[in-house]
C-alpha cells in the first residue's frame, strides 16, 4: 500500500488545503497543478497507450485518470474528512476491486462478454 494515501498527517494537510481556499485562491492553482495527471504520470502516459494497442477503449483519457485516480484514493479522502480511516484490509479490497471495475468498464467492447 502506498503510505501516502493512509498517512494522517497528509490526509490532514490535504484537507485543511481544501477547507482554505477560499481564503488563499494561490493554493488552487497549486493544488490544481499537482492535479491527477501530474500525481500518476504512469496513468497518464499508460491509459493512451493501452487505448492505442486496442487493449482498453477509452474514449476520454482525462476522465479515465480521473476515475482511477477516484477509485484509488479518494476512498481515503473522504473517510479522512470526518475523522476516520480506512484499515489495510478495505483499502486492499477498495483498490482490488477498483480496478477490476475501472479495467472492466474500458475492456474492448469485443473482449466483453455478450
Amino acid at each position: 500500500m502506498d503510505g501516502t494515501r493512509a498517512n494522517p498527517d497528509v490526509l490532514s494537510l490535504r484537507n485543511v488545503v481544501a477547507r482554505e481556499l477560499h481564503r488563499f485562491p494561490e493554493l488552487g492553482t497549486v493544488w490544481h497543478g499537482a492535479g491527477p495527471d501530474r500525481h500518476h504520470p504512469a496513468a497518464a502516459g499508460a491509459l493512451p497507450q493501452l487505448a492505442t494497442k486496442g487493449r482498453l477503449e477509452i474514449p476520454d483519457i482525462e476522465v479515465a485518470i480521473i476515475q482511477l485516480y477516484s477509485l484509488l484514493l479518494y476512498p481515503h479522502l473522504v473517510f479522512s474528512t470526518y475523522g476516520t480511516s480506512v484499515d489495510d484490509s478495505l483499502t486492499e479490497r477498495l483498490i482490488t476491486s477498483g480496478v477490476d471495475m475501472f479495467l472492466s468498464y474500458y475492456a474492448p467492447k469485443s473482449a466483453q462478454p455478450r
